[in-house]
Formats: structure tokens, sequence, C-alpha cells
């Protein structure tokens, strides 16, 4: 029965463990929505390129190939947090109830699953800064 027990502790947390990389190896593409009255921004980003709309009509979309690198580095960001929580994470600021904010919505594609997370443009969750501060950087950099 010990055996059993110890068994269970320490199999447990592997098999989560592996359940996370399985899913984060797997992501499809990554895309952030940020808008209001008055703002609008689209990035959406996949393995191969990269489209940027900086205005709701899409005629008005700019894209780009990705390089492998710059893919595995968004790839490395994801990985700093688990992708299954992003639901629960919280916002830092509520201005975007207010329209004092644009409403900011992170969705991250993998194989099985859609995984997303609102908060106000500019003010991510703690945990998503780093990936939010990367792609920000991507989309303005192919203009």
């Amino acid at each position: 029965m010990k055996i059993q027990i110890l068994l269970f502790i320490f199999v447990l947390p592997m098999i989560s463990c592996s359940q996370r990389t399985a899913d984060i190896s797997k992501v499809k593409s990554i895309n952030y929505t940020a808008s209001t009255r008055g703002f609008y921004l689209n990035i959406e980003i996949n393995e191969e390129n990269i489209l940027i709309e900086r205005t709701r009509e899409s005629d008005t979309s700019i894209s780009k190939s990705l390089s492998d690198e710059k893919w595995q580095h968004l790839i490395t960001l994801i990985s700093k947090f688990d992708v299954r929580n992003l639901d629960k994470m919280a916002s830092t600021s509520n201005r975007s109830q207010v329209d004092a904010s644009a409403i900011a919505i992170l969705e991250v594609e993998t194989e099985n699953h859609l995984y997303s997370c609102s908060f106000d443009h500019g003010s991510p969750p703690e945990a998503l800064k780093g990936l939010m501060e990367y792609m920000l950087t991507l989309s303005e950099s192919i203009e």
C-alpha cells in the first residue's frame, strides 16, 4: 500500500508536467486583439506568418513571414506560464470597463484547445508581460 501511495505522489506531478509540455509544444497560433470605440489592433501569429490589422477593415492588413527563431522565442515565452490557466489570470486594472482603455483578448490555440484571457490593453497580467511586449514589438517591426 505504501508503494502505491509513493508512486501516486511522485508519478502524478510528472504526468501533469508532461501534459503541460505536450500542450505547449503543439501551439498552432497566438492571437491578440485590443479594441475600443476609436482603437483597433489585431495580431495573429502562427508558425509561418504574422498578420497585423490596425483597422476593422480587413483589406488594410499587413502580413509577413515569421522566422523559426521568432516562433521559438514566442513558444519559450508561453512556456513560462501554464497556458491552461490563462482564463484564470487576473487583469492588473479595470480601466476598459469605463472605456478608459481598450479591452484586450489574448488567445493561444493548441491542437486540442483554445485558451483565452482578457485584460486592459497595456496592462497584462504579470505572467504575460514578456509575451505581450514581444508580440507588440513584432507587430511594430513589420510596418
